[in-house]
């Protein structure tokens, strides 16, 4: 709670979210988008290599058998993924109303993260 948005939206899942050294399907789907990257332009290279990190650590948060506690950890690296597209937008993107909807992404989704982190560390120790 104490840490700022933005070290907070880059930290790791919890421990409650699943194993982090579990392949859920991240191997393969990095292959798959490193091909698609390769014949892409530099803007769309880096929207896909935000894909893998987000899917696969969603996957991985649909492992708590609670489902309350399932929906927060997937939806953590959703909000996670929507922060790292974000900023491709604001790096590659010449519209200004894109690079404002991206700040506002950020933001916002900045501080979803941290309640739901703040939800999970509620939590009773498992």
């Amino acid at each position: 709670r104490d840490q700022p948005a933005e070290a907070a939206a880059q930290l790791p899942l919890p421990p409650i979210c699943g194993d982090a050294s579990a392949d859920h399907g991240g191997a393969s789907m990095q292959e798959h988008i490193d091909m698609m990257a390769a014949n892409a332009d530099p803007a769309h290279a880096a929207l896909l290599q935000t894909m893998e990190p987000m899917h696969s650590d969603m996957m991985r948060g649909m492992t708590p058998t609670d489902f309350q506690t399932a929906f927060v950890c997937s939806m953590i690296p959703h909000h996670q993924g929507a922060v790292a597209m974000a900023r491709v937008a604001q790096q590659y993107a010449n519209d200004p109303w894109i690079k404002m909807f991206a700040q506002e992404i950020i933001t916002t989704q900045q501080v979803e993260i941290r309640q739901m982190q703040a939800w999970l560390a509620r939590l009773p120790a498992q």
